[in-house]
């Protein structure tokens, strides 16, 4: 898709006899990679099954139902399924 009067950018983006300083260039990209993640986060948010287990999950931190790793990985290696 390169020709003299066309410069190829990605996926549906053509710039007609413009070019664009890698300053632009970059812009693009950290918008690009904002509006990914911003669009994940939608999706997360979209998901009620998720936000419930994030909701238990930020519970069970508060009222200290955790443990650290180490001590984690020690139970994975105990019941044989390290």
């Amino acid at each position: 898709m390169k020709s003299a009067n066309k410069r190829y950018l990605g996926p549906s983006m053509v710039v007609r006899g413009a070019l664009l300083t890698d300053e632009d260039r970059e812009l693009l990209r950290r918008v690009h990679a904002l509006l990914e993640e911003v669009l994940e986060t939608l999706e997360i948010l979209a998901d009620k099954e998720l936000m419930k287990a994030l909701k238990e999950a930020e519970e069970d931190v508060r009222v200290g139902r955790v443990r650290d790793y180490e001590e984690f990985i020690k139970e994975l290696r105990e019941a044989g399924e390290m």
